[in-house]
């Protein structure tokens, strides 16, 4: 059976399921839950930058560049009224869950130093 939290968003932008870390993405106005992990070799796509033309992220480990629209196909399932956002949570009974704020770089305005190179993903 799945799970639902309740996240105040004015308080946190990371959820923490078991060993798996999610983070609020904000997608052109609109925040996604989406998973904290680049499909090259798993950096943490919170602290990627966008590119400049803002449609992808720069993992900060080895510069791959991840569409932002494959970002979301991964995301959580949430409702979101005012600050607060009803998600939820993957199967996996049991796992430990914690709600936190991190520092998220995704969501700062596009690099316009970033070069664009780097493999492609998504």
């Amino acid at each position: 059976m799945a799970r639902v939290i309740v996240m105040d968003l004015s308080r946190h932008n990371t959820v923490m399921v078991g060993h798996d870390r999610y983070f609020v993405l904000d997608t052109g106005g609109r925040a996604e839950l989406v998973r904290d992990h680049c499909p090259h070799r798993g950096g943490p796509l919170s602290l990627a930058r966008r590119t400049p033309d803002g449609r992808r992220l720069s993992c900060p480990w080895h510069g791959t560049k991840v569409g932002i629209a494959a970002v979301r196909r991964g995301c959580l399932p949430m409702v979101r009224s005012g600050d607060e956002a009803l998600v939820v949570l993957p199967d996996g009974a049991g796992a430990p869950v914690s709600v936190t704020h991190r520092e998220i770089l995704a969501n700062l305005p596009p690099d316009p130093t970033h070069h664009d190179e780097g493999a492609e993903h998504g």
